[in-house]
């Protein structure tokens, strides 16, 4: 999936971490030319024989602000946060027999009315929420694949009804969890009629999601979206620390970034590539296919200075972002 460079990634980019919100700062200064070192016609600074930064001759200890030169570091370790309740998220639960025909994926007229009945009520309006979530689910009739299928289907008949009436389609994320999710028992006509329904979950704020971040960890050599043995130890340590966190989880969004190496189109490729490497790692590693989605930011969230080799790895890098069960 493509993050479109807009509001929504300098939100996310500028809000995951007071660690994040100062190195965001420091890339800002970076933007002009580097004062106190030399660069080259490309913008990254030279390095002499020994590996040093070059400086000029105007060079002062107040000008060494540049990641990987004269001894900066960005520090940022690894961090699991529990998402803030007054990060604002609400769920609209719609039962399926409300939305479609039976054993179908068009959404009604009536169906429609449905949502809008509901929406009416929710803060913050969907079209100024951060995130909106999607998720469909279905009973236990049927097999897994098939209920799998139909779910996601419903999810998204309900996803294009929200673009087509305001909703961002960049803010939007679709999921179908099939028979997977139960809120009653499967065994009775009526359990099974709650069961089928289509859930839409508003996040107003990004601190409203619990987080995996690894923003100070190259989890790829450079363009690559091979994750090293060294990123797999990394993910599993930090996953198996996180095992709360992730077994109440509802929804995860895995995020990719790149250095500023390559053009826009290439960046962007290789920020997906890496999502989805992460999340078939995790895959492998036990965590549930259908509760993903992977999302692919390019270039476009540095947070730390790309004209540095150490720079340049703090943004190749992975997070993940975790909507808990919440209480109904």
């Amino acid at each position: 999936m493509y993050v479109k460079k807009s509001m929504r990634c300098s939100v996310l980019a500028g809000v995951l971490t007071s660690v994040v919100l100062a190195a965001g700062a420091a890339h800002a200064r970076d933007e002009a030319p580097a004062p106190g070192y030399v660069e080259d016609p490309g913008g990254n600074i030279l390095r002499s024989g020994s590996g040093d930064c070059v400086r000029t001759g105007t060079w002062k200890p107040g000008m060494a602000t540049i990641v990987g030169c004269d001894g900066v570091v960005l520090d940022a370790p690894v961090e699991i946060i529990e998402g803030a309740p007054s990060g604002i998220a609400v769920l609209i639960n719609v039962p399926a027999a409300a939305l479609f025909a039976f054993d179908k994926a068009i959404l009604t007229e009536e169906g429609k009315q449905a949502i809008e009945a509901q929406r009416r009520d929710v803060r913050p309006e969907l079209s100024k929420a951060f995130e909106v979530i999607v998720i469909g689910h279905t009973d236990s009739t049927g097999n897994a694949e098939y209920n799998i299928g139909l779910s996601k289907r419903r999810a998204e008949a309900v996803s294009d009804y929200l673009v087509n009436t305001g909703v961002p389609a960049d803010i939007l994320r679709v999921l179908g969890r099939g028979k997977n999710d139960p809120i009653a028992s499967n065994d009775t006509k009526e359990g099974r009629a709650l069961n089928r329904r289509v859930e839409i979950y508003v996040i107003g704020e990004l601190r409203a999601l619990d987080a995996m971040l690894f923003p100070s960890v190259a989890l790829f050599p450079r363009r690559s979206a091979e994750v090293t043995e060294q990123g797999k130890q990394l993910i599993q340590k930090h996953r198996q620390e996180a095992q709360g966190l992730l077994k109440r989880a509802v929804f995860i969004e895995i995020i990719g970034h790149t250095d500023d190496v390559g053009d826009d189109d290439y960046n962007q490729e290789l920020s997906e590539q890496r999502a989805q490497a992460v999340r078939d790692y995790l895959v492998e590693t036990g965590l549930d296919p259908n509760k993903i989605v992977t999302v692919g930011a390019g270039e476009s969230m540095p947070i730390a200075s790309n004209r540095t080799d150490e720079g340049r790895a703090q943004n190749r890098r992975v997070e993940v972002l975790v909507l808990g069960r919440l209480e109904e």
